[in-house]
Order: C-alpha cells, then structure tokens, then sequence
C-alpha cells in the first residue's frame, strides 16, 4: 500500500470512527481476529515442518531401516516430494530459532542507581502496569519502552526501558518521568485495555512480519503475500485508534507529574533534539583539523547543556515543531494538539519552556554512576566512527593542499576557478564568496554548476536570489533539475510556503521519471 492510499484511507476511516465509534472498535477487534488466524496459520505452517521432521527421525529409528529401503525404491518420486518438505523445514527451524536481536545499550540496575529505580517502581505502582525487565541507557536524545518476545516468535514479552543520556542531560527529573510515563502509559493500559491490547499488538506484527522474511520456498510464497497483505490493512485499521491513544497516553503522563512539567517535557524534547544535531556537526567538523575522534563527547555536551541556546534558535526549533507532522505511520499528533489538549486548547504552544533549574535527571537518577556512563557510552561513540572520521579527516587535508595549489596557478582556467570557489565555501565557511561567484556567472552565464554554486550560497544568506540562479541552472542543463529541486524544496520548507515547494517537489517527480523511462 503506498503513501497517498493509506493518508485517504486513514482519513475515511478518522471519519468512520468519529460517526460511530462503537462499531468501529467492533471492526478492529474482527481484523485482530483475522490476524490471529493468520498468525495461527503461519505456527501451524512451521508445527509441520517439525512434526514432519520428527516423524522422518522416527521412521528412520523404529522401522530398523526400512523407511530408508522405501525411500531408494521409490526413488525420483520421494526426491521430487522432499525438495519441498526440505524447504518447510529449514523455513521452520529458521523462524523458530533465528531471534530478533534485544536492545542494546548499557544495563544499569537499583545498585548503580537506586533512585532511578525509586522513581521508575513508584511510576509502576500508581499506573498500575507491569515491571521492567531491563533498563539500558543509550547514547540517543531519545527515551523508549520497547517489548521483545521471551521464546522467538511467540512467548511472554521482555519489556525494556532504553534511557538517552544526552536527553536526561537537559530535563528535569519530573520531566524525564513524564517522557518515561507517556510510553509506559501504552503498556499500562493508560487508554484502557482494548486499546492498550490493540497497541502491542501492532508491535507484535512488527515482529512476525520480520521473522516471515526467513521464511522460503513454496512455504514464503504462500504466507509472506498474506502476511504483507494484512499488515497494512491493520496498520491503517488500528491507526486511528493508536492516535487517539497517543492524547490518553499524555494524559497519564500528566497525571503523574502535573500537566506543566508534561508539556515542558514535550517541548524541551524539540529543542534538545536539534540542539544535539547542532552539537554533533560541530563536533564533527573538527575532523578536519584532528586525526581522532574526541573522547570526551558526552561530558562537553554536558557542560553546553547547562547552558541555555540562543532565544532566536529556540523559538525557531520550537515553530518549526509545533505543526510538524511525523513519518506517515508515526500515530503521534502534531506538537501543538499535543499541548492544547494538556491545557484544553489554552494559547500555550508558542511559549519556551522555563530555563531548567536544579540538577538535570541524570544527576538526580544516576548520581555517582554518571561519570562511568558517560565514559563508556562515549567511548562507544569513539569506536564506532573512528573509521569514517579518520577517513573525513584524510579527505580535508587532500581538499586543503588542492585548495592551496589552486592558489597557487597564475591564470587558472574556468573549471579551476569553481573547483577553487567550491573548496572554499566547503573549506572556510565563513567566509563570503556571493561576490566573487557573481563575478565567476558574469564572466561564465551559461555555465550550470557555476549557477547552481552561487545559489547555494545565496540561500544559506536566505537571499531568495537564489531561487532564480536555480531556475537559469536547469534551464541550461537538465541533470541540474533534481538537486536545483531538493535544494529549493528544501529552501521553502523551512519558509513555511509549501505550495510552491510542493511545485518543486512535483517537478523533481516528473524528471525522476523521465530518466527512469531512458533507463
């Protein structure tokens, strides 16, 4: 089912469930039950495959041979008859042993952080849901409740609480626990039990739909189209409830910590976010200038984050999350709904949150075990890009002496003179070359990178220029028309003028087309 189907009908069925909502529950729990009988269809599938295998291993143990002796004198028949059976039972052994891989992270128990778990058990007892079975804290601004099958495909459900340091950095405790408390409110049954049944089933589907992948021969060809087929059909069905959820899931998070520390939560998480991605490019860009990767990322982004960012870069993060609407199966409403039903639709989105005060959650949750986290999860960081840092820092040194000899030519061609532009801009961002790009299109007006160069750095001064610079570029050549288009898109979107980014988007569309048709 591609995108646009499943938008119209999500719609419909928004509209379905608003008429009569009774029915419509209705209508969920038969397509559960379907999923069911499907799912019931696939273990019965791979109960074959290993009754089938125990029965041959039998056979062969009671019969003293002579099942072997059959097999020979009926020869090619058998043969032809096993090539099948062989695929049923490796796609059977396959789905029932090859385990989805757990969370990873690090795994900090009461002893490490007795107060975390404080927290987490009176989380547990008063929203009335089940226990975690591991917590891990992960180098992500992020923080999740994920549930993992005990026994492979089916089995009790292993829960576990992946932590991101570098958000409990820069929230207050009772703003981390609204953030843990909305995800645990799924688990909970915070929107009740259908709902809450209904919420882990479209986790458990996730799960089937990767292990059917191991599934080969006739046995794939005949389940994994049923299986592909009813997932998305459930995903839209189960949609309109999950988003519903999602407002009943904040609403217990409130609850729990009081409905000003939920909606700080919820907005301190859009500015951490881009926040962090601001800090990692500037870390990243020190690749140019050292051979390895720093070891101390996470206490650096620790001290910064004690500090408040720019008001203008704030208000910006925050405007542009407020209407954002997330990847086409995320169930979470926009920002703005989010707050308005916190506060029952009061005029409070566009304000920021209030500059945190006290210790951040990772203090207050880790205490003495912060300092060895912090160690080892950057330490894991360090590891993990090594490679590609030190190949982004081989790469800059060749780009600064090609930079230097390009200087270095007394009467460079025109080629030479945007290889030695392009190396700047790249090389020396602060710098301002609109100028001399302007001179280099003068003197050069029917070149397209040359265009195409020169818009790029008016637009990142938001010169709108450059808008025009880029249609003269895929006037002169056509295989300028897809990254002129992202680029303007791109440009627009953060304006907030979708129509005409949407015309770029259209455009970009119809050249991918048209080259997929050469192809």
């Amino acid at each position: 089912m591609d995108i646009d189907k499943f938008h119209s009908m999500v719609a419909r069925l928004e509209l379905e469930s608003a008429r009569a909502p009774r029915q419509y529950r209705v209508k969920v729990a038969l397509l559960a039950l379907l999923g069911f009988a499907i799912l019931g269809l696939v273990l019965a599938a791979v109960g074959f495959g290993l009754v089938a295998l125990v029965g041959i291993a039998g056979a062969m143990l009671f019969t003293g041979g002579a099942a072997l002796l059959l097999l020979l004198k009926l020869g090619k028949l058998l043969f032809l008859l096993a090539i099948p059976l062989w695929f049923t039972l490796k796609s059977a052994v396959q789905a029932l042993f090859i385990r989805l891989p757990a969370p990873a992270g690090h795994e900090i128990t009461r002893t490490e952080a007795p107060a975390l778990f404080d927290a987490l058990e009176d989380m547990r007892r008063r929203m009335k849901g089940p226990r975690f079975h591991h917590v891990l804290v992960v180098n992500e601004v992020n923080a999740a409740v994920v549930q993992r099958p005990a026994f492979g495909l089916v089995g009790w459900p292993r829960n576990y609480l992946l932590l991101g340091l570098p958000l409990l950095e820069c929230v207050a405790p009772d703003e981390a626990l609204a953030i843990v408390a909305h995800e645990y409110g799924h688990l909970a049954g915070a929107h009740g039990r259908f709902s809450a049944f209904i919420y882990r089933l479209r986790h458990t589907w996730g799960t089937v739909q990767a292990y059917m992948e191991h599934f080969q021969g006739w046995l794939g060809r005949l389940l994994l189209p049923l299986v592909r087929w009813y997932g998305p059909y459930f995903n839209a069905y189960t949609y309109v409830l999950a988003r519903a959820d999602e407002y009943r899931a904040d609403a217990a998070s409130a609850e729990l910590v009081g409905p000003h520390s939920a909606a700080h939560a919820l907005k301190r998480v859009n500015l951490i976010a881009p926040r962090y991605e601001q800090f990692l490019q500037h870390t990243y860009q020190r690749a140019g200038d050292e051979a390895l990767p720093p070891r101390d990322l996470l206490q650096r982004w620790a001290s910064e984050a004690c500090t408040a960012a720019a008001e203008a870069d704030m208000k910006t993060w925050l405007e542009g999350a407020l209407d954002r609407e997330g990847h086409f199966t995320d169930t979470h409403p926009t920002l703005r709904a989010r707050l308005a039903a916190l506060f029952e639709g009061a005029q409070v989105a566009a304000a920021l949150p209030p500059a945190l005060e006290g210790v951040p959650a990772s203090q207050a949750w880790f205490g003495n075990a912060l300092p060895g986290l912090q160690r080892e999860l950057q330490e894991q960081w360090s590891m993990q890009v090594a490679e590609g840092w030190g190949e982004r820092h081989a790469a800059v040194c060749q780009q600064r002496a090609r930079l230097q000899e390009l200087r270095a030519m007394p009467e460079p061609d025109r080629d030479a003179q945007l290889e030695l532009l392009r190396l700047a801009l790249q090389l020396e961002p602060g710098s301002d070359l609109r100028a001399a790009l302007a001179a280099f299109n003068a003197a050069y007006p029917a070149h397209a990178p040359g265009l195409y160069t020169e818009a790029l750095a008016r637009l990142d001064k938001d010169e709108r220029e450059g808008l025009a610079l880029l249609e003269r570029a895929m006037e002169i050549d056509p295989e300028a028309i897809k990254p002129a288009c992202e680029r303007a898109y791109a440009y627009l979107c953060e304006r907030k003028e979708t129509g005409l980014a949407d015309e770029y988007a259209e455009r970009w569309r119809r050249q991918d087309a048209l080259e997929a048709g050469r192809a």
